[in-house]
């Protein structure tokens, strides 16, 4: 019989962290105990919160069975942590730090009580990873911030080496599934923090000089429609939109950034015009976060080249009282005694129109690490597919998983758990990550 595994020493510090919670160990930027945050929220709907979220997880939470400890000594070990929260923004912290534990991209605690914009503000520079380093790449003309820290490198915060800091600080309030899309959610966090403190650190500037800095956090409180900046040209920034088509000559570049039901008609509307005309296609979905899988389907049906194609098969969980009963006694009901009884939901049918027209030339699709959620299922349908198109770019985020959505908590946050997963046991689907090809 399977004994439940015991809690790892990670939640050790997690604990003696969250009793000081703060976004960083800067004594400038704590957040516990600061008298100017909002107090507002009871003790009562404070453990209530935590005990829906708890058992949301423990009963719902279709990776339960890949988690490294025991969900239950998580949740006792966090009650302490938040009748100890003095203001709403620690106690919301150590509520983000209890979800993002799960180590989901889906999983994760949504909504604040308080207004950020009130408390935190950001350093007036843009900061940019390449390369698993961060560079200065935009200041602020009117901050007063030295000009020649522009293309620096950041090599310290608060006394730690830049990724440590970063592993340290932010990791543990980011919803991932991979360490790449921590890493590419956590270079937005960089110089964020409580308003009108201080982001400090040492860089090493072009000319070689390492220098150290000192940056007010107060970007946002002193921005004007009148604000310079001293800039880095960036080739890798995309435009927004929901969906656009460009031309090289001959070849469509089509732009899908969402994969909302809305974009469908005009996703329609532009294929046929690639169809009539282009000589090749590339099909940028590197700024696509995802959507619904029924446009997933509608872009792999261009693509196909059969009248019908095969979806994945899934999973989620089920939670049957009378067989936990017999679990503790008998073998083939033991899962259900250890909350980790599945069902599986076979492959469905996606019919292709008889009347659609087919994508004929040549096809590159480029991914990155923003490619996300419903974009991904797209992309792992068609992986296994005979002439399939060339897939390009980075490692994509990780994630997916039909989310349920928690919309009743007190004080109006929203919270949400991934119920379901991919069924096939190839490494990529265990992953849920789409690596680089190099065709």
């Amino acid at each position: 019989m399977k004994g439940h595994l015991l809690l790892i020493p990670l939640f050790t510090s997690f604990f003696s962290f969250a009793s000081a919670q703060t976004s960083t160990i800067a004594d400038n930027n704590r957040i516990d105990g600061n008298p100017e945050f909002p107090n507002t929220i009871s003790i009562e709907d404070k453990l209530y919160t935590l005990s829906i979220l708890w058992s949301e997880i423990k009963y719902n939470f279709v990776n339960i069975d890949r988690i490294d400890f025991d969900a239950d000594s998580l949740y006792k070990e966090t009650i302490p942590a938040i009748l100890a929260s003095s203001n709403d923004i620690e106690y919301n912290n150590i509520l983000e730090r209890f979800i993002c534990s799960f180590g989901d991209a889906h999983t994760q605690f949504l909504g604040e009580s308080y207004n950020w914009n009130e408390y935190f503000d950001y350093i007036p520079c843009r900061v940019s990873e390449f390369n698993d380093e961060f560079y200065f790449t935009s200041i602020r003309k009117s901050s007063g911030i030295d000009s020649t820290l522009l293309g620096a490198k950041i090599v310290e915060i608060e006394g730690d080496p830049v990724l440590q800091y970063i592993e340290k600080n932010y990791f543990p309030y980011i919803a991932s599934s991979t360490y790449e899309h921590k890493l590419f959610l956590a270079k937005s966090k960089i110089g964020q923090g409580v308003k009108l403190t201080y982001f400090n650190g040492k860089a090493l500037k072009r000319d070689g000089t390492l220098v150290d800095f000192s940056i007010q956090r107060n970007g946002e409180t002193f921005r004007t429609k009148n604000d310079q900046y001293w800039e880095l040209k960036e080739t890798n920034r995309v435009r927004a939109g929901a969906i656009r088509l460009d031309w090289n000559n001959n070849i469509a570049i089509l732009k899908i950034n969402t994969f909302r039901e809305q974009v469908i008609p005009e996703m329609d509307s532009l294929m046929n015009i690639i169809i009539n005309r282009a000589d090749g296609l590339i099909i940028d979905l590197r700024r696509n976060g995802g959507g619904s899988t029924e446009t997933a389907w509608q872009l792999q049906k261009y693509l196909t080249k059969g009248d019908f194609f095969l979806s994945f098969g899934s999973q989620t969980r089920i939670n049957n009282g009378y067989g936990k009963s017999q679990g503790n006694y008998r073998k083939e009901y033991e899962d259900f005694y250890f909350g980790q009884a599945y069902t599986s939901f076979p492959q469905d049918t996606i019919y292709v129109e008889k009347s659609l027209k087919r994508i004929e030339c040549p096809v590159v699709i480029l991914i990155g690490i923003y490619t996300f959620s419903a974009c991904e299922d797209f992309l792992v349908n068609i992986y296994e597919l005979p002439d399939r198109p060339v897939l390009i770019g980075e490692k994509t985020a990780g994630s997916t998983g039909a989310p349920l959505v928690l919309y009743s908590l007190p004080n109006e946050p929203l919270a949400r758990i991934s119920t379901l997963r991919c069924k096939r046991e190839l490494t990529m689907y265990r992953n849920w990550q789409i690596r680089m090809y190099e065709k």
